[in-house]
């Protein structure tokens, strides 16, 4: 498969990681992400219940913990970092924090903000790298406006928000907040809901890419990145 002659090429973003090879929004997926050649990592954070920025994408670490770890349920908002340290999941990899991976990454990062009550501990963090690091060109998302629009006035960095399908409403609402970019689901795209974005001056950052007719779709669509459990599959398909 090749990007359409008249398109550039799109950025490949490793969704939670590259979870096709790893266990998700672990240190080892996103590190395979990294060895895959992602331009771009995705996460998803929670606030655990002493504050501290947790890598996850589930409220509750009941379905990611392993068999044998040591603590196998309970909703991330009501740990602690500590009680979360006793958790184990696929492959012995531990609970991440943001912290953790905004070392770690040689890319920006979209961080998606899963519970709008993080945001603040978000934009603090992305306020204190350092200038020109790769994690400091990172970028903010979410299904929450309020937490975009919290993220835009207090750290400045890029926001782009989440939504299920385009339509005014939508864009309208991303337009108020200052996003940089809109990320509808990529099932249901259209072309004329991919031109309205476009013509409204925000990137189009559809989730979540695993298959051929959706690459295709993605790549009709002149989407700007290209979000996947898969990266490697994402760039040999581009390069075909």
């Amino acid at each position: 498969m090749t990007v359409p002659a008249a398109a550039p090429a799109p950025l490949v973003v490793g969704h939670r990681g590259a979870p096709a090879h790893a266990p998700e929004n672990t240190l080892a997926a996103f590190r395979r992400a990294l060895a895959d050649g992602a331009e771009l990592l995705e996460c998803d954070v929670h606030l655990s219940a002493d504050g501290h920025v947790v890598v996850m994408h589930d409220e509750t670490i009941d379905r990611t913990a392993a068999a044998d770890s040591p603590r196998r349920t309970g909703a991330i908002g009501e740990l602690t970092r500590a009680e979360l340290d006793e958790v184990l999941l696929e492959g012995g990899e531990k609970v991440p924090s943001l912290e953790e991976l905004l070392a770690l990454t040689t890319v920006p990062v979209f961080i998606e903000v899963k519970a709008a009550a993080a945001a603040s501990a978000v934009a603090t963090l992305l306020r204190a790298l350092p200038e020109g690091s790769p994690a400091a060109a990172s970028t903010v998302i979410s299904f929450h406006p309020e937490a975009l629009a919290e993220i835009r006035r207090t750290a400045g960095v890029p926001v782009s928000y989440l939504v299920g399908v385009v339509d005014e409403a939508a864009i309208r609402t991303a337009r108020e907040i200052g996003a940089s970019g809109l990320g509808p689901a990529i099932d249901g795209l259209s072309l004329a809901a991919a031109r309205a974005v476009h013509e409204a001056g925000l990137r189009l950052n559809p989730w979540t890419i695993n298959t051929e007719d959706q690459l295709t779709v993605a790549l009709a669509c002149g989407a700007d990145t290209i979000t996947s459990d898969d990266p490697a599959w994402v760039r040999e398909e581009l390069a075909g």
